[in-house]
């Protein structure tokens, strides 16, 4: 089953779609990737997490989070279990 052409209402959708539209989801896989590869991330202390159902699904305060360093060792921990 193929994604909705709807699914995020900036790139609108039917004919007339974002051309840049690929290109962004990559670049924020991307980044999304690259930020939990070197950081642990954790929800802000009494932060609510409350999804609000719209048009889209999104967190309805956002979604506060501190981020902690990963330590040297559990990188290359991660990378030799990945690249034998």
């Amino acid at each position: 089953m193929s994604e909705s052409a709807y699914k995020s209402t900036a790139f609108n959708g039917g004919p007339r779609l974002c051309v840049g539209k690929d290109f962004a989801y990559y670049q924020m896989k991307f980044a999304v990737a690259s930020i939990i590869y070197r950081y642990r991330l954790k929800v802000a202390k009494n932060h609510p997490v409350v999804l609000k159902l719209d048009l889209t699904m999104y967190v309805k305060h956002g979604l506060k989070v501190n981020p902690y360093k990963r330590q040297e060792f559990e990188l290359q921990k991660y990378y030799n279990n990945n690249h034998p």
